[in-house]
């Protein structure tokens, strides 16, 4: 397996209120990305009585018309490695109008996890979520449902780029 420069997209301290895309990632022509990990965890509640399980699933959009969501923020990726460029690739974070397509979408994976405990993703390299090096397609992380109450949340993702 081809190894590339490892990046990571961050938001911190976001009041999640709606179904959103943790993380929406598109690569740019000729540097396909992949998906290292997910980390995503909350600070205000705590307590038996504030769990939930939250649906969430990983979805690769491919073709036709993206259009990207809103509601969020465009972060800028970050180096991991002091000596790598700059990430080819964009990404927005928890966005609440979701990203879409006219195309097709793939589901690469789908679980819950419950806010209280918050979520690690770590795949074993064999499996490890890949979207094309074109300009026409999406990576995203969301939510399949929303929270039942305000949840701050923060998370990362590792993000992979190829070429």
């Amino acid at each position: 397996m081809a190894q590339g420069r490892v990046y990571t997209v961050i938001f911190d301290n976001v009041a999640v209120t709606a179904a959103q895309d943790f993380f929406a990632l598109r690569p740019a022509a000729g540097k396909p990305i992949r998906l290292l990990a997910i980390d995503i965890g909350q600070t205000n509640r705590v307590g038996d009585a504030n769990e939930d399980m939250l649906r969430w699933e990983i979805k690769v959009f491919t073709g036709a018309t993206l259009t990207a969501g809103t509601g969020g923020t465009a972060p800028t990726p970050q180096v991991v490695h002091a000596t790598d460029q700059a990430a080819g690739f964009t990404s927005r974070v928890n966005d609440t109008t979701r990203a879409s397509t006219t195309g097709t979408t793939s589901v690469k994976h789908a679980s819950t996890f419950n806010t209280r405990v918050g979520l690690l993703w770590v795949p074993p390299p064999e499996v490890l979520i890949e979207c094309a090096d074109s300009t026409n397609g999406d990576l995203i992380v969301g939510t399949a449902e929303a929270v039942s109450a305000s949840t701050t949340m923060s998370g990362t993702a590792y993000v992979e780029e190829l070429g």
